[in-house]
């Protein structure tokens, strides 16, 4: 067995370097940091060959005296920390004084500093770790720090660095995330002489619009939410900004970047009515939490964190996104090329559900669902356009309804649309607890599996709340008593079955257990293809469909509603009027 020894501090140093400084823009990110923490209100950057040959802040925050300079290159040197009990109260986005000692390893670094506007700064020059020329300078209150030829003496680790495109593209992801968490502050960057950003002073839509475009600030809408002593602000993105590739995707705890699959999860599952399969919702997310109930040390470069109650921020996350969004879509159905008779059927909506919510105030349980009936009808004859699909409805292929509207043809998918209504009943019924059972003449016995069986015990009590009387009758046997009024499917164990799988499934795209057990529910409790529907039936789909909150998607993301516009048919036939 080899000899144990204590390493060489020049090797414990590059040891923490592969840890902290992946590539330049991990300096970068380390280096701004320290300025946010020295309360600087001006942070200058300057880039040269992509970072290999220079990465450069400036800031006019506090500075630091001659002696404290010499202490920042030490390893585990720091202002932020004095007992372990500081580790839970964490407020600034350094605090282990790794960063300076690490980079300084596998660079040449200068830095000059000044705790004072009287001229007096201290100048350093650090070669590999080591410092190699002190001397007094003039300089303002502040700190500029240069690190030049990045892992010039471990050839190996920049072997491991990718393209100059790649590189540069993480220099100003890391860039764009802290002027979005610091929108007060006023930031330039230089890339190869050629000034890329000058970015003053402003508020976050409007530094929005400078990182990404005008217009931008109309694309999105305001999050302000807070539950649970979680407070989540920022933006989300209107489905427009949606794309089939990430990186618009900006999340900030203590205004500190963060990843986090969890809550990039929340985001997504709010969304998911919203969403294309396979796109990404654009968000800055900002959450407020108390510095306990966040460990913000489990990942050496900080990026990652973990809550002590991870379930309750993604609730409340999902929670803040889904609040935002209903006047989005009410207001301007997607802009997705809604027509004006869709906007008719979104005012229908809004009024039918203004007289639905009047009703349920008087408590009219049990006449709940003649009451919503007769509301959307007054609905639909206060409008002034007379109901959007007021003219003849047909079924094609017992699949589709197709109408006539003012500007084209609607076509409506019938089983998507019944499963949107019934998925947005089942989750007012989970909020209300107004669940209506029919009584089986015969009981329906029910076996399951012991992987079935695992899933059913976690969703017994949230059935029961859909209206399934289920009872126990052997080893992973059940008796199906009761099932949710109105149920017109012939198998009920065979869709309990169904349920259980497809359950399974959303739970895997993560949708919150009562979304996905409403999903499922509504995914084989509605309408089939093949079910032939009369006219009033419908109507009745119809109206129902468009008195919901999201009614262009189905629970799956797919659509409803298809607009085939008159113009294109008549593109179709060629005519020439």
């Amino acid at each position: 067995m080899a000899e144990i020894r204590i390493l060489p501090e020049q090797v414990v140093n590059q040891i923490a370097a592969g840890e902290v400084v992946e590539r330049a823009a991990s300096v970068l990110k380390e280096l701004i940091e320290n300025s946010l923490d020295a309360g600087a209100t001006h942070i200058n950057i300057v880039i040269k060959k992509h970072g290999r040959d220079l990465i450069q802040v400036v800031d006019d925050g506090g500075g630091m005296s001659r002696g404290d300079l010499h202490l920042a290159f030490e390893r585990h040197a720091t202002s932020k920390l004095t007992r372990v009990e500081d580790l839970h109260r964490i407020r600034t986005l350094g605090f282990r004084g790794e960063a300076l000692p690490s980079i300084a390893s596998v660079s040449y670094v200068e830095i000059r500093s000044a705790p004072r506007a009287d001229g007096k700064a201290t100048l350093l020059r650090i070669e590999a770790g080591n410092i190699v020329h002190e001397e007094p300078v003039a300089g303002p209150r502040g700190t500029s720090t240069s690190v030049h030829s990045l892992f010039f003496n471990t050839p190996a680790r920049a072997r491991f660095l990718k393209s100059d495109a790649t590189e540069l593209a993480h220099l100003v992801r890391v860039f764009k995330q802290y002027v979005l968490a610091y929108p007060e502050i006023s930031w330039t960057f230089v890339h190869d002489e050629t000034r890329e950003y000058n970015l003053p002073s402003s508020s976050l839509l409007i530094r929005l619009e400078d990182l990404l475009g005008a217009g931008l600030a109309g694309k999105v809408l305001p999050l302000d939410f807070e539950a649970g002593g979680v407070r989540v602000s920022g933006v989300i993105g209107k489905p427009e900004l949606a794309r089939r590739s990430r990186g618009d995707q900006y999340l900030f705890l203590l205004r500190r970047p963060i990843q986090s699959g969890l809550l990039h999860s929340a985001v997504k599952a709010a969304m998911r009515e919203q969403l294309d399969e396979g796109s990404w919702p654009f968000y800055a997310v900002f959450l407020d939490v108390e510095p306990v109930e966040v460990d913000v040390n489990v990942h050496p470069a900080k990026l990652e964190v973990r809550f002590a109650d991870e379930k309750r921020v993604h609730a409340v996350l999902y929670r803040a996104v889904r609040n935002a969004l209903p006047n989005q879509i009410l207001d301007e159905p997607m802009g997705r090329g809604v027509g004006r008779d869709e906007r008719v059927g979104f005012e229908l909506s809004r009024r039918a559900l203004a007289a639905v919510s009047q009703s349920e105030e008087l408590r009219f349980a049990a006449e709940g669902a003649h009451l919503q009936e007769t509301a959307l009808r007054e609905a639909r004859e206060e409008t002034p356009e007379r109901a959007l699909f007021r003219p003849a409805m047909f079924q094609v292929h017992g699949r589709y309804l197709i109408s006539q509207i003012s500007s084209g043809l609607a076509v409506i998918d019938q089983h998507a649309a019944h499963e949107r209504v019934l998925f947005e009943r089942a989750q007012r019924g989970f909020r209300e607890r107004m669940f209506n059972s029919q009584q089986l003449l015969f009981p329906i016995l029910l076996e399951l599996n012991p992987e079935e069986n695992a899933i059913f015990r976690e969703l017994q009590a949230d059935l029961a709340h859909l209206g399934f009387q289920i009872r126990e009758f052997g080893v992973r046997t059940y008796s199906i008593e009761s099932v949710p009024a109105g149920l017109k499917r012939a198998s009920e164990a065979n869709m309990v079955h169904a349920m259980i799988e497809e359950y399974t499934e959303f739970r895997r795209a993560e949708f919150a257990p009562r979304d996905a057990l409403a999903a499922s529910f509504a995914c084989h409790a509605a309408i089939r293809s093949g079910d032939v529907l009369t006219p009033e039936e419908m109507s009745v789909l119809v109206d129902e469909l468009f008195a919901t909150q999201f009614p262009l998607t189905c629970p799956h993301g797919r659509p409803t509603v298809i607009h085939i516009k008159l113009s294109e048919l008549d593109r179709r036939f060629k005519r020439s009027e």
